[in-house]
């Protein structure tokens, strides 16, 4: 059976609990062609939905199948089981203010483990709400 899109669900999350910053934004009409290189390497009947994009080789995007990062991750949406921030590595660079948080940690249903880099304050926070709400729906499947 094929998962429902929850592309709008997800959007509005992230609008209700973080918001845009300088480089995180939600994909629309009016800025797809600022992504088109990111853009194009998706699936047919995939679309970008957030995306963290500070230059061509520190980026991510949250897609309505996956999430993909520079750092040549690919985690499948419905692999998504934990998200948390990555507080060993905000520690060990003696980042101790949540506020200032880059770094996300998400396991996926094979127990491997991911550290996400994203853009802190809002961005972060709206981010990890949405991986959050992504994970907690894969564990009631």
């Amino acid at each position: 059976m094929e998962a429902k899109d929850k592309s709008s669900i997800l959007i509005s999350i992230f609008r209700r609990k973080g918001s845009e910053g300088q480089f995180t934004k939600i994909i629309d009409e009016n800025s797809k062609s600022q992504y088109d290189n990111l853009l194009s390497s998706l699936d047919h009947d995939e679309k970008g939905l957030i995306v963290y994009y500070r230059d061509s080789v520190d980026w991510l995007l949250l897609t309505n199948r996956r999430v993909l990062a520079s750092s040549n991750i690919i985690i499948l949406n419905s692999d998504i089981i934990e998200v948390s921030p990555a507080l060993q590595e905000e520690f060990r660079d003696m980042v101790t203010n949540k506020n200032k948080f880059t770094r996300l940690l998400v396991k996926d249903k094979n127990n491997k483990t991911y550290i996400l880099s994203l853009e802190m304050g809002y961005p972060y926070e709206g981010f990890f709400q949405v991986l959050h709400f992504i994970a907690s729906n894969n564990q009631h499947t």
